[in-house]
């Protein structure tokens, strides 16, 4: 009789462990293309993750670059460059380099709570080359830890990142289908000798295009070809369909919007910066003049040095007094520099602060 009980309930003690920690998948769309919105969301999606959850984010930028944790934006960026086109400027909490995106990019998440389950970037992977290799005809192959490469001579075309806590893993990264070439080179990569920074610099890679590959690709394609290929990897779990979520999703969720602010935020993205020096020299028809901009953290002008032959003694201390204490940002260099303008008095004085404006908004 013993026996009668036991049996059944070994065999109703497992399957009740087996379905406890079954996992439960969700595949979620970003309807935004602001990198700052995104990030919040992956961020969000992190810490709310519950156990046993499996979650695909699939989600989309316009013009941005992202700089690692520990970069310095002055070194890795032209900043006057990106605020004048429109181009944003995020930090990420994760290391590594700086990327530039825009529509061109495809950007994906694996995301599984670790209470249960242990994250299979190799699997992760596979979906997405599946997904190339079944809509799109283009096979690609694991090449290294991080990358996605195609043809013999290994071009790049997806780079990936990793962050594992104890609540959670995430595996994170980008499909490059049409990305501008140009962009980058205007965006990325000032000349190394430009500043001096204990930062990380960016290693710029051999990349491709996808659309190189199949002019017909497109990211709602690629997203709809990711979502099959990893509900057919997970066919024997029940996956609900899709959801999407928007922008004014931050008025409904504080933490999300908490997130978002942390991002967006000014602080956040040009500060976290080690000291950098900055050091640059020009002659103009009334005198040369040479800058030194020293920030011992967070992108605020610890020591600002100006020395110029200049006969305007005045305009000189004034525009130094005016640089100290600001962020090194075009905005801020702009303000100091009216406001210079504003507490001098001849018109020549006002017209060399206008050359001096102009000029250092270059060296940016």
């Amino acid at each position: 009789m013993l026996l009668q009980i036991r049996y059944p309930l070994v065999r109703f003690l497992r399957t009740f462990s087996s379905t406890k920690n079954e996992a439960i998948h969700r595949i979620i769309y970003s309807s935004s293309t602001n990198i700052w919105f995104n990030l919040a969301t992956e961020e969000w999606l992190s810490k709310t993750i519950q156990p046993n959850e499996h979650i695909l984010f699939l989600w989309q930028n316009d013009k941005c670059v992202i700089i690692g944790r520990n970069q310095n934006p002055w070194k890795e960026c032209f900043l006057e460059r990106m605020e004048m086109d429109g181009v944003l400027l995020a930090r990420r909490r994760s290391g590594g380099g700086a990327v530039y995106q825009d529509l061109g990019n495809t950007c994906f998440t694996f995301l599984i709570s670790q209470a249960h389950h242990q994250l299979d970037k190799n699997l992760n992977s596979k979906i997405l080359l599946d997904a190339l290799q079944s809509r799109f005809n283009i096979e690609g192959r694991i090449e290294g830890r991080n990358d996605l490469v195609y043809g013999p001579q290994k071009r790049k075309f997806s780079g990936s990142a990793y962050q594992n806590t104890r609540q959670f893993a995430l595996h994170h990264g980008t499909l490059i289908t049409s990305v501008d070439t140009n962009a980058m080179k205007k965006y990325l990569n000032p000349n190394k000798e430009k500043l001096i920074s204990k930062g990380v610099d960016s290693v710029q890679a051999r990349v491709i295009n996808l659309c190189e590959v199949n002019p017909s690709i497109n990211h709602k394609d690629l997203c709809l070809a990711i979502e099959n290929s990893y509900r057919e990897t997970y066919s024997n779990h029940h996956i609900p369909s899709a959801k999407i979520l928007s922008q004014e999703t931050l008025h409904s969720i504080p933490e999300l919007h908490a997130s978002y602010q942390l991002y967006s935020d000014a602080q956040w993205r040009f500060g976290q910066t080690f000291s950098f020096t900055h050091e640059y020299e020009r002659r103009f028809p009334w005198g040369t003049i040479s800058i030194g901009i020293v920030s011992e953290r967070d992108g605020i002008i610890h020591t600002c040095e100006i020395y110029s032959d200049s006969l305007y003694v005045n305009m000189i201390s004034r525009l130094k007094e005016n640089l100290l204490g600001q962020i090194y940002t075009g905005e801020s260099i702009r303000q100091a520099c009216q406001r210079t303008r504003s507490q001098v008095e001849s018109e020549q004085e006002k017209s060399m602060i206008d050359d001096v404006e102009a000029w250092i908004l270059t060296q940016i």
